[in-house]
C-alpha cells in the first residue's frame, strides 16, 4: 500500500508542473506575438510615411491584413482607458505625436490577453513602441 500512495502523489506532483510549464510556454508565446505585432504595425507605418488615423483603407488596411496573417485579434479593448489613441478592432491603438521642429511620429500599443478561465482570472498588458521621426517634406 505504501508503494501505491508515493507513485499517486508523485503523478500528482508531475501533472501540476506539466500545468505550470504548459502555461508558461504558452504565455511566452502570447507574448512574442504582440511584440511580433508590434513591430509589423511601426514596420508599415514607417513604409508609407505616416498613417491617415481615420481611412481605414490605405495604410490601416495593409496593417489589418497583416495583422489577421498573424492571427492576432485582441478583441475587448478599452480604448477609453487609452486617451488620444485610436483604438481598432483587431486589438491594437495608434497616436500620432508631433514635434514641431522635425516632424511626426506614431506611438503604437498592442496587448496581450491572459485568461484563466477555471479561475475567472483575466487582463491585459500593453506592449508600447514609437516610431522613427517622420520629417516633414513642405
Amino acid at each position: 500500500m505504501k508503494e501505491a500512495f508515493g507513485s499517486t502523489f508523485m503523478i500528482y506532483v508531475l501533472l501540476i508542473f506539466l500545468a505550470v510549464y504548459i502555461t508558461f510556454v504558452a504565455v511566452a508565446l502570447n507574448y512574442a506575438k504582440a511584440f511580433r505585432v508590434k513591430n509589423s504595425v511601426i514596420d508599415i507605418i514607417e513604409q508609407n510615411e505616416g498613417v491617415d488615423l481615420e481611412d481605414n483603407s490605405g495604410t490601416i488596411g495593409k496593417i489589418n491584413a497583416r495583422l489577421r496573417d498573424y492571427s492576432y485579434n485582441v478583441n475587448g479593448i478599452n480604448g477609453d482607458s487609452y486617451t488620444g489613441y485610436k483604438c481598432y478592432e483587431l486589438g491594437y491603438c495608434i497616436k500620432e505625436q508631433s514635434d514641431d521642429i522635425k516632424g511626426n511620429y506614431y506611438k503604437v500599443i498592442t496587448f496581450v490577453k491572459l485568461e484563466i478561465p477555471f479561475m475567472n482570472l483575466g487582463f491585459t498588458i500593453p506592449i508600447r513602441g514609437e516610431t522613427r521621426v517622420i520629417e516633414r517634406t513642405n
